[in-house]
């Protein structure tokens, strides 16, 4: 995995969790946290992230898979003939997926409609 393609990943998986988190669990404490991508010991970017703890256990088990995963063009996790996710977190990330993207999806095709 290149460096470009890392952050891009994270970046994505943040904004997923960010607004799955803000729209599921509104009603729950949030606490604030910084994640710092690297690459082979290299800090690349910050991610600043509100979210509440089970978001932030995801993200994190997430973001640590990510980092690890052995394939140089990874495919998506649904995909992957190597999944190295734990069943309960995939199935936990699955609904976060399909949820946000469904949402961004939405929220693009209204964009093209107010312009």
């Amino acid at each position: 995995m290149t460096k470009e393609k890392l952050v891009a990943d994270t970046q994505t998986l943040y904004r997923f969790i960010q607004l799955h988190c803000d729209k599921k669990h509104h009603d729950v404490p949030k606490q604030r946290g910084v994640l710092n991508v690297t690459f082979q010991e290299e800090s690349l970017c910050e991610l600043t992230y509100h979210v509440c703890e089970e978001c932030e256990t995801l993200f994190t088990y997430a973001y640590g898979r990510l980092k690890q995963c052995p394939h140089e063009d990874k495919p998506s996790c649904r995909k992957c003939p190597n999944p190295c996710y734990e069943k309960p977190m995939w199935k936990q990330m699955s609904k976060v997926m399909m949820f946000s993207g469904m949402h961004l999806g939405l929220t693009k095709i209204r964009k093209m409609f107010l312009k």
